[in-house]
């Protein structure tokens, strides 16, 4: 497990000094710190798996991991290139939401095919039903939030309900285990980090104001301690 500590805690590093250089603002070098802190939970993760060598049933849920985290890679540096590059913003932001989805979706799949047992389908209909709940919230909640979406909204309706699926779908799974399974609790704490991420990212793309130090610093810890949290689980899969 050594390897993929010792990546986690170079990415923590990158992260500090990601951060540093962020806050000061956006250049061609902040996205490439930004790709290179991302790079790490990738490490992470294949060490994680090349280390521990498991059987058939986990090394699939690994590469559905590692491939969300791929896409959570390109996701990072399309959506800093918005900043780097406000010229070409909207289909950056278009790019870094729709790799995102998929990388949700790819987590969900990933989740469904190792912690779901069969025969108790109440554990995939409630986190479906929540999900789709949380879309309708977020869409009607715009004054309340103070967030407007204008041209954005088609997308944060298709990628809102997935962002809380992670969540919806790891608590499911962990109650459904009576909460024994240690990688599946650690995704679960993870996903509420990366949902607490996104909910300020809300208001830093979409509101006025809301995109001060104190909510850039926030929201990239709570995010990569998310991702990195998440490709450490696979260290404990037995």
């Amino acid at each position: 497990m050594i390897f993929p500590v010792i990546f986690a805690a170079i990415g923590m590093i990158m992260l500090i000094v990601f951060q540093y250089y962020r806050i000061k603002g956006c250049t061609p070098w902040t996205t490439v710190l930004k790709s290179f802190t991302s790079l790490g939970f990738m490490c992470v993760a294949v060490c994680a798996l090349a280390t521990n060598g498991f059987g058939k049933e986990n090394a699939r849920y690994c590469a559905f991991v590692i491939l969300a985290l791929l896409f959570g890679l390109l996701g990072d540096i399309w959506l800093d290139l918005k900043f780097t590059h406000p010229e070409c913003g909207i289909p950056y932001t278009y790019a870094g939401f729709m790799v995102f989805l998929f990388g949700h979706l790819v987590y969900d799949a990933g989740l469904i095919s190792r912690f779901y047992v069969k025969g108790h389908p109440m554990y995939i209909i409630v986190p479906v039903l929540i999900s789709l709940a949380f879309c309708v919230v977020v869409l009607f909640t715009e004054d309340l939030m103070k967030v407007k979406y204008g041209k954005f909204k088609a997308i944060v309706a298709a990628y809102s309900p997935v962002v809380i699926s992670i969540s919806a779908f790891s608590g499911s799974f962990a109650l459904l285990h009576n909460f024994k399974e240690i990688p599946l609790n650690i995704f679960f704490v993870a996903s509420v980090l990366f949902l607490f991420s996104d909910l300020i990212l809300n208001g830093t793309y979409f509101g006025d104001g809301k995109n001060r130090p104190v909510d850039v610093i926030v929201n990239h810890t709570s995010y990569y301690l998310a991702q990195y949290a998440i490709a450490l689980s696979l260290c404990f899969l037995r």
